[in-house]
């Protein structure tokens, strides 16, 4: 299950990053990047939670980092529709997102870390 949540979110960080790359340019990203990118995070967040389920009691800092983040794409999510672009959300955003991609690829690839 582990492995099938990093596949996830190593599309989503692809989507991410293309997403980001769009707003640093000023340009409007693909229509279906955003839903890629949220639904993707969301099938690695169900399989990190069947993981967790079946006893991978590692994982709790990844999950409390995934709300996280997911709190601050719904706040950036928001702001936006409002015609705001707030820097330190996207930051605390990539940051946290940062920190929780490397957990669970560490966690991953070395089971005994």
């Amino acid at each position: 299950m582990l492995i099938a949540s990093m596949l996830c979110f190593t599309l989503t960080v692809i989507a991410g990053i293309w997403l980001g790359l769009c707003v640093l340019r000023s340009k409007r990203p693909l229509k279906a990047l955003l839903p890629v990118h949220v639904g993707f995070a969301l099938l690695g967040a169900v399989f990190m939670i069947v993981a967790l389920a079946n006893g991978d009691s590692r994982l709790m800092l990844n999950v409390a980092l995934a709300v996280a983040v997911a709190a601050f794409g719904l706040l950036m999510g928001w702001a936006r529709r409002r015609g705001y672009v707030i820097a330190p959300l996207y930051m605390c955003h990539i940051l946290l997102a940062v920190m929780f991609y490397l957990s669970l690829v560490s966690f991953t690839l070395f089971p005994n870390f």
